[in-house]
């Protein structure tokens, strides 16, 4: 009989301590998954003390002496009740620590993550989704100072950058799902348990968070946030290549925004050049021509500039589909970008010589690396 306990928790314990293993070890990219079955997860940006990680190592040590006890028992005939009592005592009494100092608080969708294209016509949807449902708290421009603001029992929260900082987008989504008054698509009700309830469609939550994510990218130029993909667009090429931004990835891309009477952009054998015409026909210096007026208002929120003042603007996109840098109007040749591909300063002269040519190599040799089903 103690043998058998002895093997069953010995397969248990080990059985365990491999499925630790595999979740820590795990790319963040293969634990997308549709339903999280813990109220906790592993957050690599959680700030762990020294004594807490000693603590760990100590349980996990204990632990360890423990099992080989247990699997001594099952081997020593002589010594196996005192070797079984000796190992229970030590994995009873390991000093592990508290699960809320080494993880966060989960729930069933927080590596859920969007199923909807990065389009400028989900963006563009998203943003009147937000300016109907979310802009009488949390303001028109996200600010937080919504008309409605002042007489809400907690201040509704800036929706910028810090908002996706280390926060990952299912857990966004259930907050606003489940009627988080602090959050975008909550309005008061009394069948609420909370007295909010969500008047938004899971689709409509995806499409105000990625207005406010490319909202927050082109106010902050993408500091102190997550990278995010090109507003993928309409197009017509020359070559007939490809009927959509999606369908040239695998290339580097300029995006430039031209309006009648700017001069066109010289074209580079080295990427394909993308004109946003905003309606306008005529004969466009570029390979590929987005005339739509959705992707022009996309692209000046990605600019953080009103759609008027957008031509002129350029911005770089990587080979998978990421904003990787932009050049405004009125800030020429500065490059800027968030994620080192300009250097440390997030600059680079666009118009020196090597310039554009640096830039190329950097994109490829400073690669994203986020957890994301998209671009």
């Amino acid at each position: 009989m103690v043998r058998r306990l002895g093997v069953a928790l010995a397969v248990l314990g080990l059985a365990g301590l491999a499925f630790a293993v595999a979740i820590l070890r795990q790319p963040q990219a293969l634990l997308t998954v549709s339903y999280w079955p813990f109220a906790w997860r592993y957050d690599p940006d959680l700030p762990v003390s020294a004594h807490t990680w000693r603590q760990l190592w100590l349980a996990l040590a204990q632990s360890a002496v423990a099992l080989a006890l247990l699997v001594c028992a099952l081997l020593l005939r002589r010594w196996q009740y005192g070797l079984t009592a000796l190992a229970g005592v030590l994995a009873l009494s390991a000093p592990w620590p508290r699960l809320q100092m080494l993880l966060t608080e989960a729930h069933t969708t927080s590596y859920q993550r969007s199923p909807l294209e990065f389009s400028d016509a989900n963006v563009l949807q998203g943003g009147r989704l937000y300016q109907t449902h979310c802009a009488a708290c949390h303001g028109v421009a996200a600010d937080g100072r919504g008309p409605r603001a002042a007489g809400l029992p907690v201040w509704p929260s800036v929706l910028g950058a810090p908002l996706f900082d280390n926060r990952l987008e299912g857990e966004l989504h259930w907050r606003v799902a489940q009627g988080d008054r602090t959050l975008p698509g909550a309005e008061p009700s009394a069948s609420s348990q909370h007295g909010f309830q969500a008047v938004l469609s899971a689709d409509d939550i995806w499409r105000v968070f990625d207005y406010l994510r490319l909202r927050a990218y082109g106010t902050s130029g993408g500091a102190g946030m997550p990278a995010i993909p090109a507003p993928v667009v309409g197009l017509v090429c020359r070559d007939g290549r490809a009927e959509t931004l999606r369908g040239l990835r695998g290339l580097p891309l300029l995006v430039v925004a031209h309006a009648p009477g700017t001069p066109d952009v010289p074209q580079d054998p080295r990427l394909l050049t993308i004109a946003l015409t905003r309606g306008a026909v005529g004969d466009v210096n570029a390979d590929c021509t987005a005339a739509a007026r959705g992707a022009w208002d996309a692209y000046a929120l990605a600019a953080g500039v009103p759609p008027d003042a957008l031509a002129g603007a350029q911005f770089m996109v990587d080979r998978h589909g990421w904003l990787r840098a932009r050049r405004l109007p009125g800030t020429a040749p500065s490059w800027t970008s968030a994620d080192n591909v300009c250097g440390p300063g997030g600059r680079i002269d666009g118009a020196a010589p090597g310039g554009l040519g640096n830039l190329l190599m950097a994109m490829d040799r400073v690669a994203i690396r986020l957890p994301s089903s998209r671009p």
